[in-house]
């Protein structure tokens, strides 16, 4: 689907809907939703500092920790918001010396689901909105 925010390579995300925003109050609504993201994640996983950085240029990464990036990527009136491996410069010469991405992607999959309870809490579903209800792997067909 051309219409979702783009989720970096490898990413596991969840969206939330933000078209019933009027045009006016999505600053507002955007600015509370990154204050709420930074907030939920860190009482959660500890290990991840606020950072501003950017990832490509639609993945704005809100979080990082020694393995992983958390961001949001916004599109068409939804904002999606992810976890991935970090990608950055320090973290491929780390990379380049140890096998810090094998157990990054370990890492990865052993917290996915608490990654998926904030998410939840913080109003985001795993699928798109206007697909609830409807398997990913339709979307293939």
């Amino acid at each position: 689907m051309a219409d979702i925010p783009s989720l970096p390579d490898g990413a596991r995300g969840a969206f939330r809907d933000f078209r019933a925003v009027a045009p006016e109050a999505w600053f507002v609504a955007y600015t509370d939703f990154v204050s709420a993201i930074r907030r939920e994640v860190r009482l959660d996983l500890r290990s991840f500092d606020p950072i501003h950085r950017w990832r490509g240029c639609a993945g704005r990464v809100l979080l990082r920790n020694p393995y992983a990036d958390i961001g949001i990527s916004t599109g068409h009136g939804l904002a999606a918001v992810w976890i991935s491996e970090r990608v950055d410069r320090d973290y491929r010469i780390r990379c380049e010396w140890t096998d810090v991405s094998g157990a990054a992607r370990r890492w990865l999959t052993a917290i996915a689901p608490t990654f998926d309870a904030v998410a939840a809490r913080l109003g985001c579903t795993p699928d798109l909105p206007d697909r609830a209800g409807e398997p990913r792997w339709l979307e293939a067909a």
